[in-house]
């Protein structure tokens, strides 16, 4: 064990090194010790136990396809009300949604696509078919598709049960569950910031429901807004009690709070410091997790390749060179909307580590591969 400043360290990673979940009390000195270099230290062993040197990145098309929501969330600046504010509203025909998946080529391994609880298109009249048309065209390319929020919505439309539902999506090709609507699960916050929005515990049964039927997901946590570290570790330790009841995280998503915009913005923006502190909790909390993921149109690619060291092991997505995402951009984010996948290889490599293209469920590709269908005859 190497030496470390806060004396209050060693007996935690004691802990990770054998193999113990840390209680919330070990969560809370994490957050707060001001030995940063030794919780870094620390992330950084984790991660590397889990998955060497080793940093993941996706080729994706990431699309918005509606805007429309009912949800109310006091931390949005993305939703728009369709009477009211007409000029913003983007809700995307099915059609445009498949011209927009093809609108750079083939060659990218997953589809992203995040709404609202917009009524017009929250239903399986309009996904089903959609579904079956992108797999169709593209049997290559992995479905990333909905968050929990907006699966409970469709359930309580169709007056379906989650299985069901979830049986119905993944008939249709359904691979994968963004990890959306989380927040933060203390009903204390979500009685604040959302309350009209899918609540922790259905949160988590329509994920692990999910994991049952053999359909990945991904979970995340939306902080820097009027949470307590108690609460962000009680958010913790949930998602990897989750995780132990019904196996299938993939990979879990510090979500930094973006403040312009939106009803919240008092609380201001989240620091670096916080940011990367944020990951190597993660990290070291979620022993059964085997993904941290460092999303640079969130934090920023700076922010990321730091975060490398405090325990995350993943980029995420280039998008599509005409992706546009609304939601964080909405509230003021600074980041791009396209990174190269050359350019993510050179910062993960600048860092020390090895960059790996990856689709939904982590199965890995060389940097150049292509699907079937582009190679020349």
């Amino acid at each position: 064990m190497a030496s470390v400043m806060d004396v209050a360290l060693k007996p935690i990673e004691r802990k990770v090194e054998e193999g113990i979940p840390l209680g919330i009390d070990d969560g809370l000195t994490l957050f707060r010790t001001p030995d940063v270099h030794s919780l870094g230290r620390m992330a950084k062993a984790a991660k590397i136990r889990k998955s060497g040197r080793k940093v993941f990145y996706v080729l994706n098309r990431y699309i918005n396809s509606t805007n429309v929501c009912y949800a109310g969330c006091k931390f949005c600046s993305f939703a728009a009300d369709e009477f009211k504010e007409k000029a913003r509203v983007v809700r995307m025909t099915a059609d445009e949604v498949f011209q927009k998946t093809l609108e750079t080529g083939a060659n990218f391994n997953q589809l992203h696509i995040v709404g609202g609880h917009d009524p017009r298109q929250l239903s399986l009249d309009y996904w089903l078919p959609l579904m079956r048309r992108v797999k169709e065209r593209l049997p290559h390319v992995q479905l990333s598709l909905f968050t929990a929020a907006e699966l409970e919505y469709m359930c309580k439309r169709h007056r379906m049960s989650f299985a069901d539902m979830l049986a119905e999506l993944k008939a249709a090709g359904l691979d994968n569950i963004n990890g959306g609507g989380a927040e933060i699960f203390a009903d204390r916050v979500r009685s604040q910031i959302c309350p009209n929005k899918v609540g922790a515990e259905n949160w988590l049964a329509i994920h692990e429901e999910a994991h049952r039927q053999g359909i990945a997901s991904n979970a995340t946590m939306l902080y820097g807004t009027i949470e307590t570290l108690e609460e962000r570790v009680d958010h913790l330790i949930r998602l990897r009690e989750s995780q132990r009841r019904s196996p299938g995280y993939n990979a879990f998503i510090p979500l930094a709070f973006h403040p312009d915009g939106n009803e919240l913005n008092d609380c201001g923006w989240t620091s670096g410091l916080d940011d990367i502190r944020m990951f190597a909790v993660a990290r070291l909390m979620l022993d059964n997790f085997d993904h941290i993921k460092a999303y640079w149109m969130i934090q920023g690619l700076k922010v990321c390749q730091v975060a490398l060291e405090f325990g995350a092991d993943d980029m995420d997505g280039t998008h599509g060179s005409t992706d546009e995402e609304l939601i964080y951009h909405s509230a003021g984010t600074q980041s791009g909307q396209y990174v190269d996948d050359r350019e993510f290889r050179r910062l993960i490599q600048e860092a020390g580590f090895e960059p790996v293209r990856r689709n939904s469920t982590y199965e890995e590709f060389d940097w150049d591969w292509t699907p079937p269908e582009l190679v020349p005859a």
